[in-house]
């Protein structure tokens, strides 16, 4: 499934402006989740380093091309939330760590591109220090921030950056490409993923029966007492042996299911007061 096919209006101009060597030296991909903002970054930044010329680029088969593609180049660094720590955050002693790294001479590439995502959990002090380089990144070298909510970010870094807005998928697009996958059930995934690709690869991957799940539990609840729905919610974070990491995609599950029955329950109201 393509992320970036329905991104095409965001995509051409930053496209240009790699094969031509003048992107700008940060930048915010923000938008919802799952709607192919990661994905984007890789993708400009292999256009920015690919060896083919300009308007071939990124070709693909190219060693520079190949190894990103592998995640295995020295110039296209990623960098997520720091391992090991109870609170998912991207600390002062990582930001150094890149901004050390910008200092050192690029591989081979045109273009060395660091990807931050997700660009939220920078701590304020992380943030802090990363402004100057932000500013002024060494020739050859550039920023994307990648985030669901870019309010979060502190206004002195999206004041030295340039924003670029991913939006939601058209359903019809979303149902094509999953049905040209030979995907069951293409038109409840597409429904239930609103827009969001990334979502509707985890559902066609094993997902949608645990929504499914889910939601039965929810409106079961929802027509029970009191009492039990609050042990529920209680019960989503209690007692789970890897914390954080164990009970946080159980509440987004329920959030997601949440979500979806809202809006089914807006819609159907709208549609008896017409």
């Amino acid at each position: 499934m393509s992320f970036l096919q329905a991104q095409q209006t965001v995509l051409t101009p930053l496209l240009q402006a790699a094969r031509e060597e003048r992107l700008h030296g940060c930048y915010v991909f923000e938008g919802p989740q799952g709607v192919g903002k990661h994905e984007a970054a890789l993708y400009i930044a292999r256009a920015a380093a690919c060896e083919a010329d300009a308007p071939l680029r990124p070709c693909g088969t190219c060693p520079t091309c190949h190894h990103m593609q592998k995640g295995s180049h020295p110039d296209l660094v990623v960098v997520g939330p720091d391992e090991g720590k109870k609170i998912r955050m991207i600390g002062v002693e990582t930001v150094r760590d890149v901004i050390r790294q910008t200092r050192l001479h690029r591989y081979a590439a045109r273009r060395r591109t660091f990807v931050i995502d997700p660009a939220d959990i920078l701590r304020d002090e992380a943030a802090n220090a990363l402004l100057k380089t932000l500013e002024e990144p060494p020739a050859g070298t550039g920023f994307v921030l990648v985030t669901d909510k870019a309010s979060t970010l502190l206004p002195t870094v999206l004041s030295r950056s340039q924003r670029v807005r991913f939006r939601l998928s058209p359903e019809d697009l979303l149902l094509e490409q999953l049905r040209a996958e030979g995907i069951e059930n293409a038109d409840q995934i597409a429904r239930w993923a609103d827009g969001r690709p990334g979502l509707a690869r985890s559902l066609a991957d094993g997902e949608m029966a645990e929504v499914l799940d889910c939601r039965d539990r929810l409106l079961s609840l929802v027509a029970g007492s009191p009492t039990d729905l609050f042990a529920f919610t209680e019960s989503l974070t209690k007692g789970n042996k890897k914390g954080r990491a164990g009970w946080e995609p159980i509440v987004e599950r329920n959030l997601l299911v949440i979500e979806s029955l809202l809006r089914d329950a807006s819609v159907h109201a709208l549609g008896e007061r017409t």
